[in-house]
């Protein structure tokens, strides 16, 4: 599936990456819509077509939590192994997400992603 948007809004949307990757230490960062289209990516290691698909899955198994549990709308999901960690959040019809082996810097990545989830939103509404 292809998503198209204008160049304006790739223009935003690379603005918007840089900032987060300059204030984060991450091996994985990317766009993607809820059904597991990339639209936009950066990955030292890994498939971004498989991490896609993956996080659609998981939002969505996240949003039948929040709502079978009356939490409201799914914001944001920390997924932490033994050596990294991977945030996904919500933004309208769109996942951002960041991936990371740095647990140290897991505290500062939750909030800059769930930061910029509502800007990533008003770009891709």
């Amino acid at each position: 599936m292809s998503v198209d948007i204008s160049q304006k809004q790739k223009q935003e949307l690379v603005k918007l990456l840089t900032q987060i990757s300059k204030q984060s230490d991450l091996d994985a960062l990317g766009i993607v819509t809820r059904e597991g289209s990339p639209l936009a990516f950066f990955v030292q290691a890994g498939d971004p077509d498989l991490l896609s698909a993956i996080s659609a899955a998981v939002i969505s198994t996240g949003d039948m939590v929040t709502n079978k549990m009356n939490h409201g709308d799914l914001q944001v999901l920390l997924i932490r192994g033994d050596v990294g960690f991977t945030i996904l959040a919500t933004a309208g019809d769109h996942i951002l997400i960041g991936s990371s082996k740095e647990i140290h810097s897991i505290g500062i990545t939750l909030n800059t992603i769930r930061d910029y989830a509502e800007p990533l939103e008003k770009i891709l509404g």
